[in-house]
């Protein structure tokens, strides 16, 4: 079996799931690794840090020496403290790209969007939250975000919510989009709302309509999510449809062997299988 492209979501600092990345991309011979957020494991912007100079980064300098290794495209997730961007971007591996805020060349000419931006949350950190219309009564609008200096600040979306709007962050990604939409996917953190991909227990839905809207106005082929774990398990399905565009969040599970999507670019949207529950239906 051969596979272009590997994703996976949400490891959140399981080094049991980073090496099953690797041995998944070794097995289907991928020629690249999408990673979409929720990179370290829940903890302080030193234990973060900590994560990625002891265990992340070298992992993937002792891949990229292996002949085969596929290049890493990565974003981080709501619970990846932004601090930390810098001491991955200036880390001396070329090979691995983030892909933040940008339309990025991917493979075979096609272009890769990525963003790590949920919607506000029942949660404190804040670095990679932003408003949307229609939160639950759960939204937390204070919290906390990192400073370039590498320590936390208050911070509260009361009276912000237009200046911090998602809108905003995706007619950025927006503004970049490349002449033929129809070879562009995208990485998004956030599954888009009233999918079988943003479904807690009970089937409540709590993705972003903003993500939704974007994908219903720009029509990629398809979109990779991640965020709610349990979404799959829920809904019973990892792919969900908005209008053409496919979207996909493979779940996760620290208890459970690693949960990821494999697909070849000759026709991503088509060809998308889940290491655990098999091809898309």
């Amino acid at each position: 079996m051969t596979e272009d492209v590997l994703y996976t979501s949400d490891l959140h600092g399981s080094e049991s799931h980073y090496r099953q990345t690797l041995e998944w991309a070794r097995r289907v011979g991928a020629r690249a690794i999408l990673l979409g957020g929720d990179l370290a494991p829940h903890g302080s912007i030193d234990e973060q840090a900590t994560f990625y100079t002891s265990f992340f980064l070298p992992l993937f300098r002792s891949y990229f020496e292996e002949n085969g290794a596929a290049d890493v495209w990565w974003i981080m997730g709501n619970d990846d403290w932004a601090a930390n961007v810098p001491l991955l971007e200036r880390a001396g591996l070329g090979r691995l790209r983030h892909a933040h805020g940008r339309v990025c060349a991917f493979l075979d000419g096609w272009s890769l969007a990525g963003s790590a931006f949920v919607p506000a949350s029942p949660f404190a950190l804040k670095d990679w939250e932003r408003w949307e219309d229609g939160l639950g009564p759960s939204t937390r609008r204070d919290g906390f975000r990192s400073s370039a200096q590498g320590g936390s600040l208050p911070f509260s979306f009361v009276g912000r919510e237009r200046s911090e709007a998602i809108a905003a962050e995706f007619a950025t990604i927006g503004r970049q989009w490349p002449e033929d939409p129809s070879r562009v996917i995208c990485m998004f953190h956030g599954p888009p709302y009233g999918t079988a991909l943003d479904q807690l227990h009970g089937n409540v839905h709590v993705g972003s309509r903003e993500t939704r809207r974007f994908l219903e106005e720009r029509r990629p082929p398809l979109s990779l999510h991640g965020h709610i774990h349990e979404s799959p398990h829920v809904s019973g399905r990892f792919s969900d449809r908005v209008n053409e565009t496919v979207c996909v969040n493979p779940g996760q599970d620290p208890r459970q062997p690693l949960k990821a999507v494999t697909f070849r670019m000759s026709d991503p949207a088509g060809t998308l299988r889940h290491t655990v529950m098999g091809t898309a239906p």
